[in-house]
């Protein structure tokens, strides 16, 4: 789910047709209806029912659409405040290098094609307990999680990303690959003895799989270059499962799939304008998608 689309579904239920939505916001209508319906399949909810030449909202779409406006309140008031406050210190977000490019990236470009140029500094992290620290100390304004936390910080659900592996093109793999599927490819892992290793290592044993282990490194970069290279594939969070990060990239899910919960942590005293109402965005974003 993105802004865009939230700006969609609203102009949609506002005008009763998504001719007349797409009219208004100047883009092509197939491409609008794509959105929404992409959109639909990705809650597995009918947001909008056929009435006529037009649309109505479903009852589900209806409650959508209440909050799907307060996060576009929310975000404009952030582009406010942010414009007003233009010169200030950068609001700095802490994240591993996997939520730098899944996630932290993505928001600060969701933001600023709505209005929210939002200057931000983002500070790597080995692991989400680092992130916590980070925040702890005071060097972050706010973190982004993939795990739990230490509990004394607050924290905001904001939704989940979708763990899918990455391959080189031409393997001989189903469309959607299981956990034992992992055991017949070479994979890039993280260094032996980091925390992400070890999470991975519990995981595959839970499968009960060895893996074969073709890299490791710590840069996440160098995740997706030994992919697109045709040396290994590797696990990478997804928000948005149509799309490869880089060509000559295989992107599929998993059957069962498999999700991680994404969490931003943030300390309780900090008063800064922009940190608030971005939380308020995230914390708006993670409910609707509950």
């Amino acid at each position: 789910m993105n802004i865009q689309q939230l700006r969609y579904v609203v102009a949609t239920a506002e005008r009763g047709s998504m001719t007349a939505a797409a009219a208004a916001l100047f883009v092509a209508q197939p491409a609008l209806s794509r959105a929404v319906r992409q959109l639909e399949r990705e809650l597995d909810l009918p947001l909008f029912a056929r009435d006529g030449r037009g649309v109505v909202l479903t009852p589900a779409g209806q409650t959508f659409v209440h909050r799907a406006r307060a996060v576009l309140h929310s975000i404009d008031r952030l582009g406010t405040t942010v414009a007003a406050d233009q010169g200030s210190a950068p609001l700095v977000i802490a994240a591993s290098p996997t939520l730098q490019a899944a996630l932290a990236i993505p928001i600060i470009a969701g933001l600023r094609e709505h209005g929210a140029r939002l200057h931000a500094r983002l500070l790597g992290a080995g692991s989400s307990a680092e992130v916590a620290e980070l925040v702890a100390a005071g060097r972050a304004d706010l973190g982004l999680c993939d795990s739990a936390v230490p509990a004394d910080l607050p924290q905001v659900v904001i939704g989940r990303a979708e763990v899918r592996l990455y391959s080189p093109a031409g393997l001989d793999l189903p469309e959607r690959v299981t956990f034992a599927d992992l055991a017949s490819v070479p994979l890039v892992l993280p260094t032996a003895g980091s925390d992400r290793r070890a999470t991975l290592d519990a995981f595959f044993e839970g499968c009960g799989i060895a893996p074969e282990v073709a890299v490791e490194t710590d840069e996440r970069h160098a995740w997706l270059a030994a992919v697109s290279s045709g040396v290994a594939s590797c696990l990478w969070h997804s928000l948005d499962p149509r799309r490869a990060p880089l060509p000559g990239v295989v992107s599929r899910g998993f059957d069962p799939p498999m999700h991680r919960t994404l969490i931003a942590v943030h300390r309780p005293d900090d008063e800064r304008a922009a940190s608030r109402l971005l939380l308020d965005v995230l914390r708006q974003v993670g409910e609707l998608v509950a």
